[in-house]
């Protein structure tokens, strides 16, 4: 058996080939591209990319280049190549294939790195939020984008550093503590019954509401939290004290939530350890010529020329600004960790800023400076509504969750085909969590989701929980048939088998271009796919009565493999696949 994946075998053919035609030197890479079914396995356009540099027609080449193949394969593992309006189409030998099937999610067994690369260090920061409030919908879908995409990352052989930064201190962390100084009388989330997390986001919607009374009331308020901002910053005792117990009970219930939801950090900062820092990293830019230091004494950079503003990063008395503490925590980083690229995913209005700080990284001769990404993503809607924090109509993770398990205890608990009993918690929860992350993760960062929880559970459709049926479906088909010894599916001929053979063939790339990418969707995409294809199988096809064992052996091998590639998939998704629904 060849150890390369079906990919690399032709991507090798190819490039022999196209060094014996001597038309190596005139392309850097050759692509290839999953084609219609009717059109074989991969297919790829270098004959019309070469054609114009080599001089030559592209049908021409084309069939140069095929005939080259056909000789340096010589029938192994090609069962046919052609040409068809310049492009080159590969047919692969069933044998081939249903090699690829017995190891279908051995993502360690073959190079899946994106391009063949040497795996990277990164450091990949997401979620980071205040602590001021619970939690919300919009923390969840950035939580379930960065894991899932430092899942992926960690799947094609990249070491991940998972971080966040967590805002502690700030006006909008005093506007809870205020209220809770004016309001809280010794209150405790335990002597109010309530989540500690969402006790403190209580005293910060307190002050939302009251500030909404008048201007006049609104701007007290604000004078009073900016007086305890200044206090806190001072040192004061009592401040501190009440400003440290607020934290820890906010720390304590998002511990919680992260629990539920699978987000885990490898490191974790903090706002108030670093505030105040960044300056002599400032000032030797200063010195360098990197940044200007104003009449006034503030140091500016002037970002103009690229599109950017001018922008300050210290103020006349010399005190630093949020970007300043920015620069400072990636320069802990660096020094700490010398990651090769560095990622952080936030909602996309912060898009300006982390263009600002990447060109300062630049200017600054951070070393990965032009490996630092920020991974954007849209708000979240429940039905058309976008939430506010501030105003108190925002949905917490907790209450997302809540809301989706009892609507999922009401579907299973109606439908025959869930066997489960419904007082099942840990797989009501396995099928809210599979609903809610699915239905973030299938649509592309950049794309607003109006999130239709009835939509979410269902088993059919486009959902977590379709993918999870589908699963537990084949767990039941294997534990019917018993125990078997598992067969290369070889001789397996009828059509709907055949096209999910096809589909786990491209399990490993999708994966490795998913974690390129930073792109969960397209391997939410693949799954539903190879869901879709095993209903389709599983409606045309016999598999536990069928009277050929040796068939039905390859049948279970098949089955097997595409249960292992949607468990595997799920997992990378931070989605667990139940053996029964």
């Amino acid at each position: 058996m060849t150890s390369e994946t079906p990919k690399n075998y032709i991507q090798s053919v190819l490039k022999t080939a196209l060094e014996a035609l001597k038309l190596d030197t005139l392309i850097e890479k050759v692509d290839l591209s999953v084609p219609d079914v009717n059109f074989g396995h991969y297919s790829t356009n270098v004959a019309l990319v070469l054609a114009k540099k080599a001089k030559q027609n592209p049908k021409e080449l084309a069939a140069k280049i095929v005939k080259k193949i056909e000789k340096i394969d010589a029938g192994q593992h090609i069962e046919k190549v052609e040409e068809k309006s310049g492009f080159i189409n590969f047919v692969l030998t069933r044998e081939f294939v249903a090699q690829q099937i017995l190891r279908a999610t051995d993502l360690n067994s073959v190079s899946i790195v994106a391009d063949g690369s040497v795996p990277k260090k990164v450091l990949f920061e997401y979620s980071s939020p205040n602590t001021n409030k619970p939690l919300h919908i919009g923390h969840t879908r950035n939580d379930v984008y960065g894991m899932a995409c430092i899942r992926l990352l960690r799947a094609v052989g990249y070491e991940v550093i998972a971080s966040e930064v967590i805002n502690d201190r700030g006006i909008h962390i005093m506007k809870s503590v205020l209220m809770y100084m004016l309001h809280g009388k010794n209150k405790t989330p335990e002597s109010e019954g309530v989540k500690p997390d969402h006790f403190v986001g209580k005293f910060y919607t307190m002050f939302a509401k009251k500030a909404a009374e008048s201007p006049e009331v609104e701007q007290e308020l604000l004078e009073q939290a900016q007086q305890l901002l200044q206090q806190w910053e001072a040192g004061d005792g009592a401040v501190h004290e009440v400003w440290k117990q607020m934290n820890e009970w906010e720390f304590v219930g998002m511990q919680q939530t992260y629990a539920k939801e699978g987000s885990v950090f490898d490191e974790v900062n903090y706002e108030s350890e670093i505030y105040n820092k960044g300056r002599e990293i400032v000032l030797e830019g200063v010195k360098h010529g990197v940044f200007t230091q104003e009449e006034d004494g503030s140091v500016s950079v002037d970002l103009t020329a690229e599109g950017l503003d001018k922008k300050y990063l210290l103020r006349k008395d010399g005190t630093t600004i949020y970007i300043t503490q920015d620069l400072y925590l990636w320069y802990l980083r660096n020094k700490k960790h010398h990651p090769d690229i560095a990622i952080v995913t936030t909602a996309a209005e912060q898009s300006y800023h982390f263009a600002v700080l990447k060109k300062l990284f630049e200017l600054l001769q951070f070393p990965w400076a032009q490996n630092f990404f920020h991974l954007p993503y849209e708000h979240v809607f429940l039905g058309h509504d976008k939430m506010s924090s501030r105003g108190g109509n925002t949905v917490s993770a907790d209450e997302l969750l809540d809301l989706i398990k009892s609507k999922v205890r009401l579907v299973m608990s109606g439908l025959e085909k869930t066997k489960q009993e419904t007082s099942n918690d840990v797989l009501i929860e396995q099928v809210a969590f599979a609903a809610i992350k699915y239905g973030y993760l299938k649509y592309e960062p950049n794309t607003r989701i109006f999130f239709d929880t009835d939509q979410t559970i269902a088993l059919d459709g486009n959902t977590g929980p379709y993918i999870q049926y589908a699963y537990s479906r084949i767990q039941s088909i294997l534990q019917k048939a018993g125990s078997f010894t598992q067969m290369s599916p070889k001789d397996i001929s009828e059509p709907e088998e055949i096209l999910l053979m096809r589909q786990l063939l491209y399990y490993a790339e999708t994966v490795a271009l998913a974690a390129k990418e930073y792109k969960p969707n397209l391997l939410c995409n693949y799954l539903y796919e190879l869901a879709s294809q095993f209903s389709r199988f599983y409606n045309a096809v016999s598999v536990v009565n069928t009277e050929n064992e040796i068939l039905k052996k390859q049948r279970l091998t098949l089955l097997d493999a595409t249960g292992q590639v949607l468990s595997d998939g799920l997992a990378l998704l931070g989605i667990t696949a139940p053996p029964s629904m």
